[in-house]
């Protein structure tokens, strides 16, 4: 996979689904389902988010319903990969299914370095973040099999793949 560049945005702990995409988005317009991230929490937010943005956040991140429409938003809204202390188990799974890169830190307290608006890179060669001032934070390792998941844009996708093989 290749590296991603982004913007850091940073969230506490315990961010819950519908904090990550409110109810009242819900909807089979994807204009709609786009707008609702975060709308809650910050209506300024969802605009300023640019593709391939990276989210960082504490312990939890997804409590709350399986709904998959947080996923949904988070992959309209073009945000590379999320960053995470730990997950809630179904939301890890979702974006997994969905292809949307979760990955969790190897040190924790790494959270404290990195700073909403930090420019930073991902790379997925090396398994850690660099950040534009020069730190390097390691996350903990992914499997392969996970990494063509998310190469491919989803579980489905990858078995359609694995079919043609």
């Amino acid at each position: 996979m290749n590296d991603i560049r982004g913007t850091i945005w940073r969230f506490g702990n315990h961010v819950n689904t519908d904090v990550i995409h409110a109810p009242e988005y819900f909807s089979l317009d994807p204009e709609r389902v786009r707008q609702g991230l975060f709308h809650k929490l910050d209506p300024t937010l969802q605009p300023r988010i640019r593709k391939g943005d990276l989210f960082v956040a504490g312990c939890n991140f997804g409590c709350g319903s399986s709904r998959e429409t947080s996923i949904r938003s988070l992959l309209l809204n073009k945000v590379g990969a999320i960053i995470a202390v730990d997950f809630a188990r179904i939301f890890f799974r979702n974006a997994q299914n969905n292809g949307l890169p979760c990955l969790t830190f190897r040190n924790p307290e790494d959270l404290q370095r990195l700073q909403t608006g930090m420019p930073a890179t991902l790379s997925f060669t090396d398994d850690c973040f660099l950040t534009q001032e020069g730190q390097i934070i390691s996350l903990e390792p992914v499997p392969r099999f996970i990494r063509d998941i998310w190469k491919a844009g989803g579980l489905l996708e990858y078995a359609q793949l694995g079919a043609h093989l």
